[in-house]
């Protein structure tokens, strides 16, 4: 029975405590397991071959405040720069374009 038809039932049918008991599900994704999701699912944005990075950054009330993944800057055209890991010139390879970076994430109620 899914949720909305176990809401309907209880709201509609009226049974007695007796006849049918309406309570929560047990099984609902914990914070970590839910954060975690999303930022597998981001992860599946980028167009790099050989890594696929997400992330979700969380505040203390467990709101989403940022999420993102790896890739090229933006206006940057994926069609245009090198998506390789090795090449006789670092210019031919990823990173310069899309390498490691620090991002500060700048908002104004994340500690």
């Amino acid at each position: 029975m899914s949720l909305s038809t176990a809401i309907l039932l209880c709201f509609f049918s009226r049974p007695s405590m007796s006849e049918f008991h309406c309570k929560k599900r047990d099984d609902y994704l914990e914070w970590p397991e839910y954060f975690m999701a999303v930022a597998f699912l981001s992860a599946q944005r980028s167009k790099d071959p050989n890594s696929q990075v997400g992330a979700c950054i969380v505040n203390a009330e467990n709101k989403i405040v940022g999420i993102g993944y790896n890739g090229m800057p933006n206006g940057c055209s994926d069609d245009l720069l090198p998506w390789r890991r090795t090449a006789e010139s670092i210019l031919d390879t990823k990173y310069p374009y899309a390498g490691k970076k620090k991002t500060l994430l700048k908002y104004r109620n994340f500690p």
